[in-house]
């Protein structure tokens, strides 16, 4: 009986504190629905190129790769922490920063049917 009563209690502390833990802050990485660039893939390809400047030195230096830039999708579809996941060269890391950064808003993505936020990131390629 003893055991009984201690599990029930165990169980009533543990949901209770567990139900009030607010998970508003929280950060997906897999929603149920990613959040989306406003058009799509197509748009966002194209957004890239309309405003990334290859930076002259590393152009000149022949320097190339791929920046994978992580940042936030926020509830309101606005786009923060914005860091360089893995760098090419930091003349290209610090241009693919900058472009993210001008990002408007997206679509949010979504969790059981609400706005969540959301881990995302983005390869952009320098290619000469």
């Amino acid at each position: 009986m003893k055991k009984f009563a201690f599990l029930f209690l165990f169980l009533s502390v543990f949901t209770g504190s567990y139900s009030q833990v607010d998970t508003s802050g929280m950060i997906y990485d897999m929603p149920e629905i990613m959040p989306e660039f406003i058009g799509g893939a197509d748009a966002l390809d194209e957004f890239i190129k309309q405003n990334v400047k290859y930076p002259a030195e590393a152009k000149e230096a022949g320097i190339q790769g791929k920046v994978y830039v992580q940042f936030i999708v926020e509830k309101d579809g606005s786009v923060t922490n914005v860091i360089v996941r893995r760098g090419a060269h930091k003349l290209l890391d610090a241009e693919a920063v900058r472009v993210v950064k001008l990002m408007p808003d997206w679509k949010p993505g979504t969790m059981r049917g609400k706005k969540v936020r959301v881990r995302y990131t983005l390869p952009i390629s320098f290619m000469l």
